[in-house]
């Protein structure tokens, strides 16, 4: 049967995140970080979780999250995850587990459910072919799960794909051309530096050019607090970001995003600021980048020339409700 989630299901869960979910390619947790990751999450609420049990086993669970706080929040709901034991993997289940999801957002008022990365609740996987580096949210179904062909089988469609990459960072120097092309660059007047808020101007206009909610929330902050957020630049005026920079405790590089601002673009600074990235993260004691793209997106040959490769391909699904 399918019914709503209770505190007491919890230790089954985390049981199930740490076989069947690992199979999926979840990273595997302790109770601590599983409370962390879900089940004490500001965004977790037992209202958009569900359990499949059978004569007192729990089989699976599904949980999502929606709210006024979240992107989009007001008209969308959110899957996070929806996982089932080996002997309860079917297509009926995952029916059963998800039309329980939508009625419940459907109740909400919402009108649509989706797998995006504008979900806050970010649940950590392996890369594949890593030594257990992991990546720290998804951004929609990987493509080599059954969860994502079933998904398609009940109405959800694919509004795009995302491409996971990766890099070790133990073997990464700058290609000489890199600092080939700063110098022509400099000739121009463009240039990547740290933000230095007593030098640099433009940086909170720069970032809403980019027309990105999560980006102006976070980068003008980075840059006031102090932190080691990357600038490209014409002359002392803010053109690009990347960064913040800093290593994870899994190791990997923090990656918020690259932008350069369209009246900008054309003159290198993308580029020049992600080799600029790689270097700051190695220096700062990362050890491996992860980071996705659009599967059509250009700066993906960026990341292919820097020494990335593709691991991992995503579905950002939406159901209309």
């Amino acid at each position: 049967m399918i019914r709503s989630y209770t505190p007491d299901d919890e230790s089954a869960m985390l049981s199930l995140w740490n076989t069947a979910g690992a199979a999926m390619g979840y990273a595997p947790a302790q109770l601590e970080d599983f409370r962390r990751l879900l089940t004490r999450h500001p965004n977790f609420s037992p209202a958009y979780t569900f359990v499949l049990e059978k004569k007192g086993t729990l089989l699976g669970f599904v949980n999502g999250c929606t709210g006024a706080g979240i992107p989009k929040g007001d008209i969308r709901g959110y899957l996070s995850c929806l996982i089932l034991s080996a002997e309860a993997d079917s297509d009926e289940n995952t029916a059963l587990l998800l039309s329980a999801l939508e009625n419940a957002f459907r109740k909400a008022g919402k009108t649509y459910c989706a797998v995006t990365f504008f979900n806050p609740i970010r649940l950590p996987w392996i890369l594949p072919g890593t030594p257990g580096h992991q990546h720290n949210n998804t951004p929609g179904v990987a493509t080599d799960l059954p969860l994502h062909d079933r998904m398609l089988s009940l109405g959800y469609r694919e509004s795009t794909r995302e491409c996971a990459m990766y890099r070790s960072l133990a073997d990464y120097e700058t290609p000489a051309w890199v600092e080939e092309k700063a110098g022509k660059m400099a000739e121009d007047g463009y240039h990547v530096e740290r933000y230095d808020p007593d030098r640099h101007v433009g940086l909170e206009e720069m970032v809403a050019a980019l027309d990105n909610a999560m980006w102006s929330e976070e980068i003008p902050a980075a840059g006031k607090s102090g932190m080691d957020l990357l600038v490209g630049l014409k002359g002392n005026v803010c053109a690009g970001f990347t960064g913040p920079v800093y290593p994870e405790k899994t190791g990997r590089g923090y990656f918020a995003g690259l932008g350069v601002a369209p009246r900008f673009e054309g003159h290198g600074l993308g580029t020049l600021l992600f080799y600029r990235l790689l270097e700051r993260e190695k220096q700062a004691g990362a050890k491996y980048m992860s980071l996705f793209t659009g599967e059509d997106n250009h700066a993906r040959f960026i990341y292919l020339n820097a020494g990335f490769r593709v691991v991992r391909t995503f579905g950002v699904m939406l159901k209309e409700l």
